[in-house]
C-alpha cells in the first residue's frame, strides 16, 4: 500500500538505507577511424563516478549540456552499457548482467524522458502507452491492465477516460505526466528523471515539479533527478551533485550547496542562476567563465575545470583533485575550495 502523503511540493526525508551504489562508473565512447574502422579516440561521456543514491531521497545531478548528466542517468538503468565501474541495486551489482537478467530488473527502475513529444508513439493511444510496461511484463488481465492504466491516469492529474485519445491531442506538460504515468506503472522503487521539465513552458515546470514531489510522498520512490535548471533542483533535491566533464565536482545536502558553494565551478553556476531579489540580483557579482569547456575527447590533465578556473595554480594543471570532504557531509573536487571571497 502507498505511503500517506505528506506535506505537498516537500521532498521527502530520506530512510538511510542505500538504494543504489555507483563506482568507478565510466562510460566511453570509442571514435572509429582508418580503413579496418579501429577505435582511435574515445568520447570519455563519464570518466570515474562515485555516487550513492539513498532510499526515499532526491538526489539532483546538475551540470552544463554535454556534461554526462544523461549518459550517466542511462547508464545507471543500463540503457547503455558502462566501459567500466559497477552499479549496485538494493545490493545486488547489475552492470555485468544479461540482456536477459536485467530486464527483470526493470520492473523495479524506470525513466521519465526528456522530451514528452518524441517519447511516447504517436500511433499508440494513451491507453496503450501506459500499458505498455504491464504488457510487457504480463501483468493482470486485459480488464485489470485497463483499470490500472485508469487509475494512474487519475493519480497524475489526468482524465481517466483519456485512454483512448493519442498524445498529439495533449499538451506538452500534459504529455509529460502520461510519461509519468507510464514510469510508475510497474510500482518502481527508483525512477530517473532525466531533465523532465526542460522542454515545458515556464508556467507548467513548478506543477510537474510538484507533481513528482507528491508521487514520491505518496508511492515512497526514490529519484535521480536530472537538470541544469538550479532553481528546479533547489526546489525538488534533498541532495545535489555538480557534475562536469564526466566527473561529481561537488555533492552535498542542497541547502549547504547552494548557501555555502565549495568548488568554482558551483560558484559559477550559482551566479549565473537569477534571483528572486531584484535588489540583491543587482548587488550580486555575476562569474563569466572564459573558454569553452574541454572536449571529453582529450580532456585536460589534472583538475578537468582548472581551463577555465580563476583560482587554478599548478597543482591543478598535474593533480586530479579527489572528491572529499571540505565541509560536514559536503564534499569538492578541488584543491583550493570555499565560497567566493573567502
Amino acid at each position: 500500500m502507498a505511503a500517506e502523503s505528506t506535506q505537498s511540493g516537500v521532498p521527502a526525508q530520506p530512510t538511510g538505507d542505500t538504494l543504489v551504489d555507483i563506482r568507478n562508473l565510466k562510460v566511453h565512447f570509442p571514435i572509429k577511424g582508418g580503413l579496418l574502422g579501429r577505435a582511435v579516440a574515445a568520447v570519455k561521456a563519464v570518466d570515474g563516478v562515485d555516487l550513492q543514491v539513498k532510499q526515499g531521497e532526491v538526489l539532483g545531478l546538475v551540470g552544463e549540456s554535454g556534461c554526462g548528466k544523461s549518459t550517466l542517468g542511462r547508464a545507471v538503468l543500463q540503457l547503455i552499457k558502462p566501459t567500466a565501474g559497477e552499479v549496485y541495486f538494493k545490493g545486488e551489482e547489475i552492470s555485468h548482467l544479461s540482456t536477459s537478467q536485467i530486464r527483470h530488473k526493470r520492473a523495479n527502475m524506470q525513466m521519465i524522458f526528456q522530451d514528452p513529444f518524441s517519447s511516447l508513439d504517436p500511433r499508440y493511444t494513451v491507453g496503450r502507452v501506459v500499458a505498455e510496461p504491464l504488457d510487457n511484463f504480463n501483468r493482470g488481465t486485459r480488464q485489470e491492465r485497463l483499470d490500472r492504466v485508469k487509475e494512474l491516469l487519475q493519480v497524475v492529474g489526468l482524465n481517466p477516460n483519456y485512454v483512448n485519445r493519442y498524445p498529439h491531442e495533449f499538451s506538452g506538460g500534459q504529455r509529460q505526466r502520461i510519461g509519468i504515468a507510464r514510469a510508475l506503472a510497474l510500482n518502481p522503487q527508483f525512477i530517473v528523471a532525466d531533465e523532465p521539465i526542460s522542454a515545458l513552458d515556464v508556467s507548467i515546470q513548478a506543477q510537474v515539479l510538484n507533481l513528482l514531489l507528491d508521487l514520491q510522498n505518496q508511492f515512497n520512490l526514490t529519484y535521480l533527478f536530472i537538470a541544469h535548471n538550479l532553481a528546479a533542483i533547489k526546489h525538488i533535491s534533498n541532495r545535489v551533485a555538480v557534475m562536469y566533464l564526466g566527473h561529481i565536482v561537488e555533492l552535498g545536502n542542497a541547502e549547504e550547496v547552494y548557501s555555502n558553494p565549495q568548488h568554482p565551478y558551483t560558484i559559477a553556476l550559482l551566479s549565473a542562476s537569477p534571483l528572486t531579489d531584484p535588489d540583491l540580483e543587482r548587488q550580486r557579482k555575476r562569474i563569466i567563465l572564459v573558454g569553452d569547456v574541454p572536449s571529453p575527447v582529450n580532456p585536460p590533465a589534472g583538475c578537468p575545470f582548472n581551463p577555465r578556473c580563476w583560482r587554478a595554480q599548478a597543482i591543478c594543471r598535474e593533480v586530479a583533485p579527489p572528491l572529499e570532504a571540505k565541509r560536514p557531509n559536503h564534499l569538492a573536487a578541488c584543491h583550493f575550495p570555499g565560497p567566493e571571497g573567502q
